[in-house]
């Protein structure tokens, strides 16, 4: 329960609102703060005379926009954006108006059947509503966690296998582009692309698994160029709808603020790069200004085209970084710090699991099968 006095072109009012279990369930605005309270005293009285559950009461749509209503104010922009454009998968589905106390895994199935009637289903290059379902989940998790501890999620395996309507070819165990490919593809940057730019943020993206966003966020105050050193402390976000750059005094994560130190060959390149800086931005456009998402994709997959390459993403030189690092010094912490995971386990997916193997687990094996063998 609470009751707010504000202000609105000078005059005072009353703002009172009713909570059911952390979630708020009506509000309304009194002249006086006597009505304010008789208001809140008589809903309250309704609510215990009628043995009012709150699961009974709220409907899917309410749960999903309280949901967005809280993810506001705790999710990163881009992420809360790229959420809130699923939104209509929810609010205008049959899901909507079905009360959260009678939400069962049937209904469910019900749902992914009418997302796959879904104008969008006939995308060519859909081929599931896998991150629609992942968003449902966390939802309903949600829902569990702050609202109804005695909710019981219906999301099974089962679910999940439903979204797939059409066969998905599954990442490439190598998902990592091989040394030589990586140089063929620098210099196919650096002779067919005017501005030097791209060139140079694949690079520096190679050589220390930056993510896009830090690298195109990375700024002359925060190199050290005498002791190789740059700071990760800031990133570039691309609004999820008008792809427009800002830049950010934060990481994606917590974890992800850290000290990389430079290789001699970047330090150099850098060295290059200052003489010739307009302001303190590091990788810019022409004009100086913060480099655009698509402007940077076109111009590497332009060049893993040519190369007949398989890649089509900027982070295919994170996963490159993490893998070589990974068999050149099978020192897991030391990839893991460089990246800024929180988790060995995440490293890990990014260093592919070969990388782990050494020069000498062949041998030892081979001793132990063969052991006084002349073979």
């Amino acid at each position: 329960m609470a009751i707010t006095k504000r202000y609105r072109n000078k005059k005072t009012f009353y703002q009172a609102e009713l909570f059911v279990k952390g979630a708020r369930i009506a509000t309304k605005n009194f002249t006086t703060k006597r009505e304010a309270v008789f208001w809140q005293e008589t809903e309250k009285h309704k609510l215990k005379l009628n043995s009012l559950n709150f699961n009974n009461y709220i409907t899917f749509e309410d749960c999903v926009n309280r949901f967005f209503e809280s993810a506001r104010t705790r999710m990163i922009l881009s992420t809360f954006q790229k959420y809130e454009s699923q939104k209509t998968y929810f609010c205008s589905s049959p899901l909507a108006k079905v009360k959260m106390s009678e939400l069962r895994g049937f209904k469910v199935v019900e749902w992914i059947d009418w997302l796959k009637k879904h104008p969008t289903a006939k995308n060519p290059r859909r081929k599931s509503f896998i991150k629609e379902f992942k968003l449902l989940k966390t939802i309903l998790i949600w829902y569990k966690n702050f609202l109804n501890e005695d909710f019981n999620v219906p999301i099974t395996k089962k679910h999940r296998q439903l979204c797939i309507f059409k066969p998905n070819t599954p990442r490439r165990p190598d998902y990592f582009m091989k040394p030589e490919d990586a140089k063929a593809w620098i210099e196919w940057l650096k002779e067919n692309r005017s501005n030097p730019v791209y060139w140079r943020l694949a690079c520096f993206m190679l050589l220390t698994g930056a993510r896009i966003s830090e690298a195109c966020g990375m700024c002359w105050s925060a190199l050290d160029l005498e002791q190789s050193l740059v700071r990760v402390i800031r990133r570039v976000r691309w609004d999820y709808t008008t792809k427009i750059p800002v830049l950010e005094e934060v990481t994606k994560t917590s974890g992800s603020a850290r000290l990389l130190i430079l290789p001699k060959r970047l330090q150099d390149m850098f060295l290059q790069m200052k003489k010739s800086a307009i302001n303190d931005l590091v990788f810019t456009d022409r004009k100086g200004e913060l480099l655009r998402y698509n402007a940077i994709q076109s111009a590497f997959n332009a060049g893993f085209r040519a190369l007949k390459l398989p890649w089509r993403s900027t982070h295919i030189c994170r996963h490159t970084f993490a893998t070589i690092a990974l068999m050149e010094t099978k020192n897991l912490s030391a990839v893991q710090a460089s990246l800024g995971h929180t988790q060995p386990t995440m490293t890990q997916r990014y260093a592919k699991t070969i990388a782990l193997l050494s020069s000498e687990t062949g041998e030892k094996t081979s001793s132990a099968i063969f052991k006084d063998s002349p073979f």
